[in-house]
């Protein structure tokens, strides 16, 4: 028996999981955590920083898009985001702390999990600047302005990591300032993908 996927209920999914993650897990928390990362070490939250994040990574993955490039892509986020959940960041400074699903020394844990984040969000970011701004046919008025979008949300992917710097400046200490970070980035990730699904009737030209 086949199973037909709906591609747009998919994009909505995958779009609504990322932007309602970092609000999720400051709700469950009733706090601006550090980071969307460090709820894993929360009881209340890391099922939901769990949960959410791996469900987003399985749907990358078995996402399908207009081609091979688009099949591949999608994959490497969705492995990546996962990476995310199995390698926690670093929580302590004692090396001899094993954390995660593989129970390795935390510092090499948090290795694997900046650079799984770094991809998953540099291969976002590709796809939206890159992938969900071609089109085989006409080129609408629609599609114009979705290409903005996808343009758009591809850079503050990206640029929005820069705000990092922010602490670096003297007698600046922004306390939750990777959450902020990460919270947008996962904003512009959410919006590529629901305008992606022609969830907005206006925008809707359905040549992707």
């Amino acid at each position: 028996m086949s199973v037909t996927v709906n591609t747009k209920r998919m994009r909505i999914m995958i779009g609504a999981l990322g932007m309602a993650l970092p609000w999720l897990v400051a709700l469950i928390t009733l706090s601006w955590p550090q980071s969307i990362s460090i709820t894993y070490y929360s009881l209340c939250a890391v099922g939901t920083f769990m949960v959410v994040l791996g469900s987003a990574g399985i749907l990358l993955i078995n996402y399908k898009g207009y081609g091979l490039i688009d099949d591949i892509t999608s994959t490497i986020a969705g492995v990546f985001g996962i990476l995310i959940c199995l390698f926690p960041m670093a929580y302590s400074d004692d090396p001899y702390i094993k954390v995660g699903a593989f129970n390795i020394p935390s510092h090499i844990s948090n290795i694997f999990h900046a650079i799984s984040a770094m991809v998953f969000f540099g291969v976002l970011a590709f796809m939206s600047y890159f992938l969900f701004t071609k089109t085989s046919g006409k080129m609408t008025k629609q599609k114009k302005i979705k290409n903005i979008i996808y343009r758009v949300c591809g850079i503050g992917m990206v640029a929005s990591f820069l705000l990092l710097l922010l602490n670096s400046i003297p007698g600046v200490n922004i306390y939750n300032i990777v959450w902020i970070v990460e919270a947008i980035a996962l904003f512009f990730f959410g919006l590529s993908w629901i305008v992606k699904s022609d969830a907005f009737p206006f925008l809707n030209d359905r040549k992707g």
